[in-house]
């Protein structure tokens, strides 16, 4: 897997998104906080300034200097408070004429407001160019005059401004070290998911014997990984008493099945000719349930491994040849035509011998299926490394929705024919104990493509492909 998919599957994990979700909570909360931070600092600014300027201006209320502007302008002077850490003071006699302070403030004020006191806020442009921002209380006087005395609460802003920050810092540092974890634990619950994932999908592909990783005294997913291999575990037991119950009662059949034929035959020797015709039938009809026992022991043995096999290397075309020199006569008996198409299979790896009944089967279903004067043939291909080797015909074909329902034991889609419903079952069979399968397609313009896809010639047979990789 590329590291694109795994980011893609990490993204798209309710893990990855919770921890995304808390992250992006924490971040506003984070943003929220540092904002309500600096509100607070300036609002304890503003009220301690407060309390400063109503304490100046008490004093000089206590010393009878809020009578007259221009004494209390030459008291300013003889005090020189201006500009004493942030300290301002401001004096504007009735006309409007400035008596003490700075001019730039002058511009800022209201001559000659009409209540008492006033508080106000002033932003300025200092003497060396600076910005200054002003709050105080704006005081008319009795002779008319106005005095302001303000503090430049800026530098106290700036000065402390800088905790919110660093706060704000230190939790953003928290934010991507918990996204860091987040992703971190994502990241392990998405392998540990594929890795029950590719186990349960190796099951289902047939490999019994694969397990989900789980540890007895890990957390709740080595749990959930020890009830998922004892509900495996059952379902093999399961799977296994009914392949042997049914293996074990088609042999247990088979031998008075033989004696019931036997008998059968011999009685149809010594009866006249309409009796005759009715033990043959039923000669017939218990061939017809032997084959189809045979076939079930058949399968039965190849999806257990017990049946002979070996497997090797040969020639694709020359299996082609022999299932096409075996079936000739039969095709023309039937009016089909039975042609070999041009092998680009190369190389097989596996049972011959298997792989011949697996094709014949195909071949005999096309000719039961496709009708008199259908054309058939036998084919090999390389499709991505793998090669395929198969049957098409150009009879009715198996529409899409029931080509899963055609692999199925004793599942027969066309009731016109004689068959047990066993053929591709056992053709499924066959392509499993080679680690491949058997893939129904259309063969266009009309009919049935058969193929026995095989694994690829760097990948070997048999089964444990999958669980290598589990264990890698």
């Amino acid at each position: 897997m590329s590291w694109a998919e795994r980011f893609v599957g990490l993204v798209g994990s309710s893990t990855f998104r919770h921890a995304a979700l808390t992250a992006f909570v924490f971040l506003l909360m984070t943003f929220g906080s540092i904002w309500l931070s600096s509100r607070q600092i300036e609002s304890l600014m503003e009220s301690h300034v407060r309390e400063m300027v109503l304490a100046d201006v008490q004093a000089h209320e206590r010393q009878a200097r809020l009578h007259d502007a221009p004494a209390l302008a030459r008291e300013l002077a003889r005090a020189d408070t201006r500009d004493n850490d942030g300290n301002v003071a401001l004096v504007l006699a009735a006309d409007g004429r400035l008596l003490f302070g700075e001019r730039h403030l002058q511009h800022a004020l209201a001559p000659g407001a009409g209540h008492a006191a006033a508080w106000r806020k002033v932003v300025v442009a200092g003497r060396d160019g600076d910005s200054a921002r002003m709050f105080g209380v704006q005081v008319r006087l009795r002779d008319g005059g106005t005095f302001f005395s303000a503090f430049d609460i800026l530098p106290m802003l700036e000065r402390v401004r800088a905790i919110p920050l660093v706060a704000g810092s230190g939790l953003f540092a928290v934010l991507l070290t918990s996204l860091a974890i987040g992703m971190y634990s994502s990241l392990r619950c998405t392998r540990r998911v594929d890795r029950i994932r590719l186990a349960l999908r190796a099951y289902a592909g047939g490999e019994r014997e694969v397990t989900v990783p789980a540890n007895p005294h890990g957390d709740e997913f080595d749990r959930l990984g020890t009830d998922i291999n004892h509900v495996l575990a059952r379902i093999s037991l399961l799977m296994d008493e009914m392949k042997s119950v049914s293996s074990h009662l088609a042999h247990e059949l088979r031998t008075p099945l033989t004696r019931l034929h036997n008998r059968l035959v011999g009685a149809a020797e010594h009866v006249g000719e309409p009796l005759r015709d009715e033990i043959l039938g039923a000669v017939e009809e218990a061939e017809r349930i032997q084959r189809m026992f045979r076939a079930v022991l058949r399968i039965g043995e190849i999806e257990g491994g017990r049946c002979a096999h070996a497997f090797e290397w040969f020639e694709a075309r020359d299996l082609l040849r022999d299932v096409a020199d075996y079936y000739q006569p039969l095709a023309e008996s039937s009016g089909a035509r039975l042609t070999l198409g041009e092998p680009r299979g190369g190389l097989v790896l596996g049972d011959r011998a298997l792989l011949f009944q697996a094709l014949a089967n195909l071949v005999e279903n096309a000719l039961k299926y496709a009708g008199a004067g259908a054309r058939i043939t036998l084919l090999a291909r390389l499709r991505e490394g793998a090669p395929e080797i198969g049957v098409a015909d150009d009879g009715p074909g198996i529409t899409p929705g029931m080509r899963a329902q055609a692999i199925r034991r004793f599942r027969r889609l066309h009731h016109g024919h004689d068959g047990s419903g066993l053929g591709l079952a056992l053709v499924e069979a066959i392509a499993r104990l080679h680690s491949g399968a058997l893939v129904l397609d259309a063969n266009p313009p009309r009919g049935l493509l058969a193929l026995l896809r095989l694994p690829p010639a760097h990948a070997g047979a048999g089964a444990g492909g999958l669980i290598e990789a589990l264990r890698g």
